[in-house]
């Protein structure tokens, strides 16, 4: 089986280079001058198949997606590299460019990255399915990676965060993914209420996670978070629309007015009983202390098949911010808008490792700014102020079960 294939160390240094010719048939369809040659190299084909295999993706299909003449044309058009994201046609795959440093950064780690997603299935690091250069004839080289698209759903995303945990120097911009707009931390004004077993093992495999990152030497990653508001309740949000896996407009304001907005009193004295009541016996069931496999049943009404950032239900609650980019938790819960959300999230772009220049900006900013808030620190700093975030977004859904007598008439 792939997942106990073993790697050697020919194949971290294994690339293989393709010549793309554009057919007759093909060059009759392009405009007037468009290139019809690119030069193309795999980095480390092998092991990329078999993180492929991990995910049940045919090597044959990845290729007929990402060497398609429209991807190719609109990557090597790319200018800035990091900034062009393009989405896969079956919306499974985005398309990143990369600076070439960053690509050797994804290298080093690549051993330890495939060791990683062997021994935790359910890691929130998003998956990383090849590495790439393509070079059009009379062009320059651009790098690029393919990862899986986070915000692959057939639900609409109300609003999507970019989220490092860092105060400064973060405010909101655009990015090149369909228009979507990626909202920082200064716009964050929501917590998350899990159910408490849930919370505790997604915090526990983020550790496992930031260890590893730590342990590569990588700084500067983001929690990339997309939530679904169900019922779409009118007025929500004025965050971009995004259909299936990204596109862009704005929330319709005539939207339905059913959707489930309410005290958070109302909440739990509703649907919730029934889903803690399964959770309950679930924990009842379980060691806490045992490892959360891929295949565990850890949310209610969740298939086998789910895993953590995979459509996760939650109490999304409306809080306000204080002024200093945090969200104040002062307030109690049962007194602010609660909604039933659906979240979608991965921990993303971690490519950077901590250089000289990511020192010099450490240097520079910690003259005019709080040392501890900068998004550059070193990779043990990141690594202890993004659980530290993480954990301040996602709480312990603690409210206590009702009788069902309770719950008739309030949903």
């Amino acid at each position: 089986m792939a997942e106990s294939e073993e790697i050697s160390a020919s194949d971290l240094t294994d690339s293989q280079r393709y010549w793309i010719q554009y057919s007759r048939q093909q060059c009759l369809n392009l405009p007037s001058g468009s290139v019809t040659g690119f030069e193309w190299k795999d980095y480390c084909p092998k092991v990329f198949r078999l993180i492929q295999e991990l995910e049940n993706i045919s090597n044959e299909y990845y290729m007929m997606l990402i060497c398609s003449d429209e991807t190719l044309r609109k990557v090597s058009s790319s200018v800035r590299a990091g900034n062009m994201f393009l989405l896969s046609k079956d919306n499974r795959f985005v398309i990143r460019t990369l600076r070439k440093s960053e690509v050797r950064v994804l290298l080093e780690m690549l051993p330890d990255y495939y060791n990683h997603l062997r021994k935790f299935r359910n890691t929130v690091l998003n998956k990383l399915y090849g590495a790439h250069v393509v070079k059009p004839v009379g062009g320059a080289k651009v790098y690029f990676v393919v990862v899986a698209n986070i915000f692959k759903s057939d639900l609409l995303m109300h609003r999507c965060y970019d989220l490092k945990g860092s105060l400064q120097g973060r405010k909101v911009e655009k990015m090149r993914f369909r228009e979507k707009i990626l909202h920082k931390e200064s716009d964050l004004d929501f917590l998350f209420y899990l159910e408490p077993l849930v919370r505790h093992r997604l915090l526990k495999q983020i550790k496992y996670d930031c260890a590893f990152l730590e342990a590569a030497g990588v700084m500067d990653y983001s929690l990339m978070l997309g939530l679904h508001v169900k019922g779409s309740p009118q007025g929500l949000l004025d965050a971009g629309r995004s259909r299936s896996a990204g596109s862009q407009g704005s929330v319709d304001s005539s939207s339905s007015t059913n959707g489930r907005r309410m005290s958070c009193d109302s909440l739990s004295r509703s649907e919730l009983y029934s889903h803690r009541s399964s959770a309950s016996s679930f924990r009842d069931s379980i060691d806490m202390g045992s490892e959360l496999s891929f295949g565990d049943q850890w949310l209610p009404n969740s298939s086998n098949n789910s895993s953590f950032g995979e459509e996760m239900s939650a109490r999304g609650v409306h809080v306000p911010k204080n002024g200093t980019a945090n969200i104040s938790s002062e307030e109690s819960p049962k007194s602010r808008e609660c909604y039933d959300v659906l979240l979608y999230f991965g921990i993303v772009d971690f490519f950077q490792n901590y250089s000289v220049i990511k020192r010099i900006e450490h240097a520079y900013k910690s003259l005019q700014f709080d040392r501890k808030m900068i998004a550059a620190v070193n990779p043990k700093a990141y690594s202890s102020r993004f659980q530290e975030f993480i954990s301040d977004i996602f709480k312990a859904d603690d409210t206590p079960s009702l009788p069902t007598e309770l719950t008739n008439g309030c949903r």
